[in-house]
Order: C-alpha cells, then sequence, then structure tokens
C-alpha cells in the first residue's frame, strides 16, 4: 500500500490537469483560421478600392461602401491575434526587425512602381513596431495582472483613438486639445498626427493600434498558460489555417496579384 501512493497521486494530480489543459506544444489552429479570414476580407477590400479607384468602375462602389462599413471589426479581430501571437512567441524582436525591413522595402516599391499608391506606414510598419516595442517593454508589461493590463490597454485605445483630429481623451465626451505646433510636425505620422500634405494609401499609426495589439498580448497569457477552450486547437478549414500560417507572404503579393488580374480583366477581356 506504501508503493501504491505514488502511482495514486501521478495519476490523479498531473493527468487530470494535463487533461484539463491543451498543450501549447501544437499550434492554436482557430487562431490561424480567424487570422486567415481577416486578411481575405481584407485582400478583397482593397481590390474593390482598386476596381472603383484605378480602374474607374463605378457599378462597384456600393459593395465597396459596404466592405468599408464592416472593415474595422476585421482589423480589431487582426490585430488583436497578432498581439496575443507575440506573446505565444520568444523572438518578437527578430520578427519585428523582419517585417520592418518588409514593410520598408514595399514602401520602395510603391514608391518606384505605384507612387499614387504609396504606402508611407501601413498595417506591416504599424505591426512592425508594435512587435519591437512589446520586445522592449515585456519585463515591464509582465508586472501587470493579465486582467488589469487588458483594461489599461483597452482604455489607453479609446483615449488615443481621436489623435488624429487633434484630441486624446474621449470622442466628444471627455477630451483634451493636442497643441497646435505638434499638430503641425510632420514627422509625428507614426503616432496619428499628420499634415495636409501627408499621404499613404495605406495608414495603421501607432496611436491607437499599438494599445490594442497590447491588449491582445495581455489576452495571449492566458493561452499561454493553456486556459483556452479545447476545441480551439483542431484544424476545421484547411485553406484558412493555411492564409492564416502565411499572413505575412499573402499581404505582400497580393496586390500586385490583383492588380494584374483586374488589368487583364478591364484592358484586355473587357476592352
Amino acid at each position: 500500500m506504501k508503493d501504491m501512493k505514488p502511482i495514486l497521486e501521478r495519476e490523479l494530480s498531473p493527468m487530470s490537469q494535463s487533461q484539463s489543459k491543451p498543450s501549447l506544444k501544437t499550434r492554436i489552429a482557430f487562431i490561424d483560421e480567424i487570422r486567415g479570414f481577416c486578411i481575405l476580407a481584407m485582400i478583397l477590400h482593397h481590390a474593390l478600392f482598386d476596381i472603383v479607384y484605378l480602374f474607374n468602375d463605378s457599378w462597384f462602389m456600393p459593395l465597396l461602401q459596404f466592405a468599408e462599413s464592416i472593415r474595422i471589426p476585421f482589423v480589431f479581430a487582426f490585430v488583436g491575434i497578432s498581439g496575443l501571437s507575440s506573446r505565444l512567441s520568444h523572438s518578437n524582436a527578430l520578427r519585428g526587425v523582419k517585417l520592418l525591413g518588409i514593410a520598408l522595402g514595399l514602401t520602395l516599391v510603391t514608391w518606384l512602381v505605384m507612387p499614387e499608391e504609396l504606402i508611407v506606414f501601413g498595417i506591416l510598419h504599424m505591426l512592425a513596431f508594435c512587435m519591437l516595442i512589446f520586445a522592449l517593454l515585456r519585463p515591464l508589461l509582465d508586472k501587470a495582472p493579465t486582467w488589469l493590463g487588458i483594461v489599461i490597454c483597452l482604455l489607453l485605445f479609446v483615449l488615443t483613438s481621436n489623435v488624429g483630429n487633434g484630441q486624446l481623451g474621449v470622442p466628444n465626451l471627455l477630451y483634451w486639445q493636442i497643441l497646435e505646433p505638434v499638430m503641425q510636425c510632420e514627422w509625428l505620422f507614426p503616432f496619428g498626427i499628420t499634415t495636409s500634405g501627408f499621404y499613404s494609401a495605406d495608414y495603421f499609426p501607432l496611436f491607437p493600434w499599438l494599445f490594442l495589439f497590447l491588449a491582445g498580448s495581455y489576452v495571449g497569457v492566458w493561452f499561454k498558460e493553456g486556459r483556452y477552450p479545447k476545441w480551439m486547437a483542431p484544424k476545421r478549414i484547411p485553406f484558412l489555417d493555411f492564409v492564416g500560417r502565411h499572413t505575412l507572404w499573402v499581404y505582400v503579393i497580393h496586390q500586385p496579384i490583383v492588380y494584374g488580374i483586374l488589368y487583364v480583366i478591364y484592358n484586355w477581356i473587357l476592352a
């Protein structure tokens, strides 16, 4: 009986705990599938934009307006999941540097090839800086309880959501005007402050999106601890899972492919 005690403890305690919490050794397919769905929605939005404004087909304007009206929830999900994924990664600084290099390359290509579609500070630039900032501040961020970190980050998201209009605070309720000399600074566009001459075909400043990214990173604490529903782990939609695993390259190459297809349709097939 004495020898049975450690066996019973091993059977009852560790086994029950491991079965109640999914393992992080396998990817959480649901995250990849949601990310894949979001990037496909983003590509559809970009395609409609090209059709209406680059190929002058106003027939698709109602569809573009509808896409614009539902765009924000997809962006919220994509940025939040990016923050969550960063919590599960141990190489955010390296990933951030690589992504920033790709983002700057995209800026150069659009400047040389499609200056009318110049991307100065798009979603890739924003995510790259978010990764770098998270990597730098991670020891400090880890000191806050998870729930408190989420609340503070979401509050900061709201307070900085109207920076582009010169306000800090809750829009139309309680806010402070940003000083005019600050609003006239041409080099603050990464933070949402732009002057009249600024243009970026894709524009996602750090304020307020950094704080949504960081809120997602706090949610990632629960996922890292295995505190997520078991149904999220298995793969259900392979195509979305594949796109979600390769969102960076899908995003980088989609615009020339979409533009090329539309060019053939409008200049050869429908000409």
